[in-house]
């Protein structure tokens, strides 16, 4: 931060309490603005730039956080197995305010993660949207779905993908978690 906008920040915070209590009250408030930003300009200089757009903010997360995101395709045609995780699911279309018998659609980011302690299986890959368990690959799929991350050198990474979950219509009675990601052979 500069000392000509410490100046002016200043100047302004001065003029608006000078304004509304008294005139005699600009020059101090001024100074007393000026002495605190200075102070607290490194502290001000390091703060974090505004959030990013939806698309570039998932991008540098994910790579901030070393995940491999997986390309974008926008067909959304991989379901997930989620029909032990309906409540889990529930809290994500309720956080969405997508209200019950609503067909409404929300794009998240998921988080694939193989999950080698399944005491079920142990080539299991998860699928997480907000730190929320919402359905696994089935065995077929994860085998797939790990030869591919071998084949990349990703061995046992989590991977992201966007996800859309859509509520509940007449026609559809359940909710559905689709994954925007090829599908596995």
């Amino acid at each position: 931060m500069s000392l000509l906008s410490i100046l002016v920040f200043s100047l302004i915070f001065g003029l608006m309490a000078g304004a509304s209590v008294d005139k005699s009250h600009i020059l101090p408030v001024a100074l007393i603005s000026a002495i605190i930003l200075y102070i607290s300009r490194d502290k001000i200089a390091a703060r974090e730039p505004p959030a990013l757009s939806h698309v570039d903010a998932r991008q540098n997360t994910d790579t901030a956080s070393g995940y491999y995101a997986w390309p974008e395709l926008g067909q959304f045609a991989f379901a997930v197995d989620g029909e032990s995780f309906k409540g889990a699911i529930n809290q994500l279309l309720q956080e969405n305010a997508i209200a019950p018998g609503e067909l409404k659609t929300h794009i998240l980011t998921a988080h694939l993660t193989p999950d080698n302690d399944n005491p079920y299986d142990s080539n299991a890959v998860r699928v997480d949207i907000n730190s929320r368990t919402v359905g696994y690959l089935n065995r077929e799929q994860a085998l797939s779905f790990r030869r591919r991350l071998d084949e990349m050198g990703l061995s046992n990474q989590i991977t992201t993908c966007y996800a859309v979950i859509a509520g509940i219509s007449e026609a559809n009675e359940k909710n559905d978690v689709k994954l925007d990601i090829e599908p596995f052979e």
